[in-house]
């Protein structure tokens, strides 16, 4: 019986991403959308990718304090990833709607490796971001999200990424109510919360709303709003494959579940009492995502083959 708990269990675990100092991490998304992270530099294949410094825990000593003052967006709590309001850039002054075509000039440093903003975020906390147009996701440091006071429990949605052990991990996916680089600020970004790096990463979901043009000898990362709402095949700021991963995620975790409680035999349901309220709580929490994820389909209008 312990033989048959401990297999069923390994199905479960959902293996955090190596802790302590380690070198830089590489990561990069294959051709079905999963994102990738290693330390080992060999095991990256041939395309896109970006280096990130994974220094474990702490706010950077240097981040300065937030100058501007909160606007009502910042007011606004994280919410869950499966119910908010559509990702939108927000006009830092007065104006008549949305205004396509409209250009913001971005600064980093000039013939870098990389590019680096100070980002404000819910204009309360300050970090460092890579930028990566490649990426499927944004990513939060964990001390970020503490200092905003953001809550993280059993309720928080949860999506899927392999960690350097090439096992796949559950981590937290928040909404952010305000991000905000230089004047540029767009509303309820989606971010994947990581514990394990200092920095944060800004990838698609945010550049959605812009055209990129990046000029690497002035320093210059060159952004015109377009309105993604206009966009073809495009639903609340998500395309098909991205609408396809979420839920391809939700169903193969609800499997999981459901592989790892037949491994339990039924004469030895009562030992087993613990772990199956366990598996109860964990189906319960799954399908609750999925159904959040459902309802804003729906409402986005997205095609049910996508689903």
């Amino acid at each position: 019986m312990r033989g048959k708990l401990v297999v069923a269990a390994a199905c479960l675990s959902l293996c955090a991403f190596a802790a302590g100092a380690r070198a830089d991490l590489y990561r990069w998304v294959d051709s079905e959308g999963q994102v990738h992270v290693t330390d080992d530099r060999a095991q990256v294949p041939p395309g896109a990718t970006v280096t990130v410094q994974p220094t474990r825990g702490k706010k950077p000593a240097s981040a300065p304090a937030p100058t501007s003052a909160p606007s009502p967006a910042a007011a606004s709590p994280a919410q869950p990833a499966s119910k908010r309001s559509a990702s939108r850039v927000l006009a830092l002054e007065p104006q008549d709607g949305s205004r396509p075509g409209r250009v913001h000039v971005l600064h980093f440093e000039k013939a870098s490796h990389e590019i680096s903003l100070n980002v404000t975020l819910a204009d309360r906390a300050q970090c460092e971001f890579k930028v990566d147009t490649g990426a499927s996701l944004n990513t939060v440091p964990a001390w970020v999200v503490r200092e905003l006071g953001i809550e993280i429990d059993d309720d928080t949605p949860r999506i899927s990424l392999v960690g350097i052990s090439g096992k796949p991990a559950l981590v937290p996916l928040i909404v952010m109510p305000l991000v905000r680089v230089g004047d540029v600020a767009v509303e309820n970004v989606e971010m994947a919360v990581l514990d394990t790096m200092s920095e944060g990463l800004l990838g698609m979901p945010f550049f959605n709303h812009f055209q990129v043009a990046i000029d690497p000898a002035q320093g210059e990362l060159r952004l015109t709003e377009i309105d993604l709402s206009k966009v073809d095949g495009v639903y609340d700021g998500m395309n098909e494959a991205a609408w396809r991963q979420r839920f391809r995620q939700l169903h193969e975790r609800l499997a999981m579940i459901q592989r790892a409680r037949e491994k339990v035999p039924e004469e030895s349901e009562t030992i087993a009492a613990n772990y199956l309220d366990k598996l109860d709580k964990l189906e319960s929490a799954a399908q609750h995502e999925l159904d959040e994820l459902e309802d804003r389909a729906q409402a986005a209008g997205v095609p049910p083959g996508w689903r």
